[in-house]
């Protein structure tokens, strides 16, 4: 699993090898799954800003707990694809931000991508303490 630059500087590329675990008896990507490659690709994201889930605790006060989400499922991912996720902030408000997630895969024979699956998530900045919503940090959506 790495990292891609992806020419939209708002947008953050993942790349994930579908490996046997993440598939179930038919060998297709288990649809929960995406929940937990959609997660690594928010870590990475998080990591590239220096940031770290330890971060936003211990010198922040934060966590970001994962308000509502809506999934969708277009074409089943298969044992050994390479999926690129992308993860592109859609509104940001004071205390919540929606982010858009996209699993693509190469089309066989070609450069193209094809979406198999993508998720809406709205993400809310709590206090560690209160756990009431809380402002986010400045420049914690900031382009690094």
């Amino acid at each position: 699993m790495t990292t891609q630059h992806n020419p939209n500087p708002s947008a953050f590329i993942y790349v994930h090898r579908v490996c046997y675990s993440d598939t179930d008896a038919s060998g297709f990507v288990y649809h929960g799954r995406y929940l937990e490659i959609f997660e690594r690709s928010r870590a990475e994201w998080l990591a590239k800003r220096g940031l770290s889930p330890t971060n936003l605790i211990n010198e922040m006060n934060i966590v970001m707990p994962v308000r509502e989400l809506t999934m969708n499922f277009y074409k089943p991912g298969r044992l050994n694809d390479i999926l690129f996720i992308d993860q592109v902030v859609e509104k940001y408000g004071r205390t919540q931000v929606s982010v858009k997630q996209t699993a693509q895969r190469k089309i066989a024979g070609s450069e193209k991508l094809e979406v198999i699956a993508s998720a809406v998530l709205h993400i809310v900045c709590v206090d560690t303490k209160s756990l009431r919503p809380k402002a986010w940090p400045d420049g914690i959506f900031s382009a690094k």
